[in-house]
């Protein structure tokens, strides 16, 4: 277990400094490099915090690296040897890792197995609660949505995405906007208003692409991500700007073909739909 807490926390601080850096060089980025570069890069740094990729690196350069470590500490060594004279039979504190705390007279455990402890019991609760908060969200949803049959809008979007696969459209009053929800069993949730027949299309034309690029299967792993590194702040950050550039780099996919009178009246459709 602390072996895992430590390379969790080797990958949780590679992933702070690389989120670190690109929020500080997003104001260059979003100007010089297309949304989807955008979406692409946060979706690699996730990766890197749960894959060690450090681990992959050939066991000759790793016995170089060390062999050149033990050949600075030899170097360090003489040269404090030469300054100051060092009793061998002085007694060493042990490293904090190995440092052991007394629960009861019979029960000690090293710290860092403590710390691996609240570790995994924070990735429970986080989890407890997003899984939780999700049910009960998507079963109010659906008490409180009527079934829509599939209309000739929906067959359009669906042609001309190429997709096939039976996806639920649900009319709700608590909906603000259109939202695609669920990874096996997509349903599309509209709010009661009326919706010009051109407008409908744009927006089914949103939330299928969000199924066709498998966004809600990238926002379930940034969750993951973010439960495994419940302890850094920047991986709530990092869930925020992925949720940001999914969405500007969907309208950007979906606009990407249109002209621009269609282009006008998919953001006048957003605007109408947000407002």
């Amino acid at each position: 277990m602390s072996e895992l807490f430590e390379t969790v926390l080797i990958l949780s601080l590679f992933g702070f400094l690389i989120t670190a850096v690109l929020l500080c060089l997003k104001p260059i980025t979003a100007k010089k490099f297309p949304a989807k570069w955008q979406y692409y890069v946060w979706i690699a740094v996730l990766l890197s915090m749960i894959i060690p990729i450090y681990k992959f690196i050939p066991e000759r350069e790793v016995q170089k690296i060390q062999h050149m470590t033990q050949n600075n500490t030899q170097i360090v060594q003489i040269e404090t040897n030469d300054e100051s004279e060092i009793d061998p039979e002085a007694p060493t504190a042990p490293p904090i890792t190995e440092r052991e705390i007394e629960v009861s007279e019979t029960v000690h455990i090293k710290l860092i197995d403590l710390v691996a402890y609240i570790w995994v019991a924070g990735i429970c609760v986080f989890l407890i609660i997003v899984i939780a908060s999700y049910v009960i969200y998507i079963l109010r949803r659906r008490k409180n949505s009527i079934s829509m049959e599939e209309n000739s809008v929906l067959l359009e979007a669906k042609k001309e995405l190429k997709i096939r696969r039976n996806i639920k459209v649900r009319m709700s009053p608590d909906v603000g906007s259109p939202m695609l929800v669920g990874v096996f069993f997509p349903v599309v949730y509209m709010p009661c208003k009326e919706i010009p027949h051109d407008m409908m299309r744009l927006v089914f034309l949103h939330e299928l692409t969000h199924y066709k690029r498998k966004d809600l299967i990238i926002k379930w792993f940034a969750l993951f991500v973010n439960a495994v590194h419940w302890f850094n702040p920047l991986s709530y950050l990092l869930s925020a700007n992925l949720s940001e550039a999914c969405e500007v780099s969907c309208d950007m996919e979906v606009t990407k073909n249109m002209n621009d009178e269609e282009q006008k009246l998919y953001m006048k459709t957003i605007l109408d739909l947000v407002e």
